[in-house]
């Protein structure tokens, strides 16, 4: 587990960032909102490789090998986007290498932590630290930039870091070849007994798994946006500091770290699919108010609380996901749902890039709304939990 959190400390680490440097990357290289955002789009190929191969890869060379070589192929993105800030297209390559290598590690990890006894818990906790990770980034970001320090020199800190996660994950996970098996799969619907196209077809079959899909999309479409893009929009339309900025967006992921800690006992209480929906309308209220009130200070305690009321969706999801999945199947479907659902940050930042251009930063807000609503249709048609289909 002590693995699994760094990992997902690294990825946050590395997704909070972006936000803070958009300014400076448009500086390095004279482009628009909509130069900025192809940066997403590779980033969303990267998640689209990772969707369709990760689940097949830890088959062929076990779970364990497969979260190694992500973190490998990470670790190259992470050393091409620090070396240079001379070729837009290399940096674009170095977003799609990372986007892919965070893809496979997201479901690896949340498949493994479905597993587990009181998932709820722990991949509560798995991805509170994602949060601590994306709250911390930005501050260190904007100090080492608004010091003069270039901004690629920030990748070196994921350079840094992508070394003890990888010698970590080598230890804890070499010798794991598959998920612990729960005692109802040792029939003969064990995917061990179904070729990889049986088993793909299965899942792309199933109104869960594309529900949740869907539902992730529009959700992790919310982060780069609310903890990313607004950034901008604080400097350009609430005319705030750089610092104030990266304060804003970091206080967003400090309040999605501190709900997924703190909240998972309350949607117990409440139920999860009933609290998503109580909190997404909370969410919903807060996200006008930051729109239509024209203060820097609303508009950073707004997104603040925002963070903190979506901040256990990814969880409800994905316990959700394993209670409604074949164990049996949750690599693969895990491996699916994450990347889809990864690809939320890369599509809607690229919406909002593309609209930016055009209309102005201010379609930040309006955006988060509507992703917002999205996300409570898709919750609705999620299938309820009844009992674990084996």
């Amino acid at each position: 587990m002590c693995s699994s959190f760094l990992t997902l400390f690294l990825a946050g680490w590395n997704g909070g960032s972006t936000g803070a440097l958009i300014p400076y990357i448009e500086k390095a290289f004279a482009i628009t909102y909509a130069h900025v955002a192809i940066l997403f789009v590779c980033t969303f190929i990267g998640y689209l490789v990772a969707a369709a191969g990760a689940g097949a890869l830890a088959r062929r060379v076990g779970f364990g090998y497969a979260l190694c070589i992500s973190v490998i192929v990470e670790l190259t993105g992470n050393i091409i986007n620090s070396s240079q800030q001379k070729s837009f297209p290399l940096m674009c390559f170095g977003f799609l290498v990372v986007g892919m290598a965070f893809a496979t590690q997201l479901g690896l990890c949340n498949a493994y932590f479905a597993a587990l006894p009181k998932p709820l818990m722990w991949t509560g906790i798995l991805h509170g630290i994602y949060g601590l990770g994306a709250f911390a980034s930005p501050l260190v970001a904007t100090a080492m930039t608004t010091h003069g320090v270039p901004y690629h020199f920030f990748y070196l800190t994921n350079v840094g870091m992508n070394v003890p996660v990888l010698a970590l994950a080598w230890l804890a996970f070499h010798d794991l070849q598959a998920l612990p098996k729960h005692p109802a799969e040792n029939g003969p619907e064990n995917s061990e007994n179904m070729t990889n196209s049986a088993i793909s077809g299965t899942i792309l079959k199933s109104r869960a798994v594309w529900t949740l899909s869907m539902f992730l999309l529009f959700y992790v479409g919310c982060f780069p946006c609310s903890g990313g893009w607004i950034v901008s929009y604080i400097l350009e339309v609430r005319k705030g500091s750089p610092e104030g900025a990266s304060w804003v967006a970091s206080a967003f992921y400090l309040g999605v770290a501190v709900g997924r800690i703190a909240l998972p006992a309350l949607n117990i209480l409440m139920g999860e699919r009933l609290a998503v929906f109580i909190y997404l309308l909370c969410a919903i209220g807060l996200e006008f108010l930051a729109w239509w009130i024209p203060v820097f200070a609303s508009t950073a305690v707004c997104t603040a609380f925002v963070g903190l009321a979506i901040s256990t969706f990814y969880t409800a999801a994905i316990t959700t996901g394993g209670k409604l999945i074949p164990r049996s199947m949750h690599a693969d479907a895990f491996a699916l749902i994450s990347s889809i659902g990864q690809s939320g940050s890369a599509l809607w930042p690229l919406v909002v890039g593309v609209m930016s251009t055009r209309s102005g930063i201010w379609v930040v807000e309006p955006t988060v709304v509507a992703l917002l609503g999205a996300q409570g249709i898709c919750w609705a048609l999620v299938p309820r939990v009844t009992r674990r289909t084996e």
